[in-house]
């Protein structure tokens, strides 16, 4: 299973390469694979071609925030996505396509989950199409 590096091997990193260690046996000191020591020194390095594990940590705890996924939408696009479906009668894809337009991103597949998690079914009810809700 894939795990990210921690700030100790890092540190660990770093300090192989002060001691001139090769790529080899830093990894095997920190227990990852060469590739990934390789991969975080090119990723991470100043631009004078240093390596500096506390802004490294930085530099992948900031890229970590860029990420997609997992992001929570706030209650008031939940709010307004909802009175589209019950009033308005929209498609999901409509509805992204129209935010989209606003500058506002959401996924046509979020607003399905938001219907399909719906516990009372009124959102399911006043779609134009049936849609599957329930015993998955």
């Amino acid at each position: 299973m894939y795990k990210h590096l921690t700030h100790e091997q890092r540190y660990a990193i770093y300090l192989g390469i002060q001691k001139h260690e090769t790529n080899k046996a830093i990894a095997q000191a920190i227990e990852v694979s060469e590739s990934t020591v390789s991969r975080e020194i090119k990723r991470n390095s100043t631009k004078n071609g240093k390596y500096v594990w506390i802004q490294a940590d930085e530099c992948a705890k900031s890229k970590k925030c860029l990420a997609p996924g997992n992001r929570a939408v706030k209650p008031e696009l939940r709010w307004r996505v909802e009175q589209l479906i019950k009033d308005e009668q929209w498609l999901p894809k409509q509805i992204a396509g129209v935010l989209a337009k606003e500058g506002i991103r959401i996924s046509h597949e979020t607003i399905y989950k938001f219907i399909r998690n719906d516990e009372t079914g009124e959102l399911a009810r006043n779609c134009r199409h049936k849609i599957k809700v329930g015993a998955r």
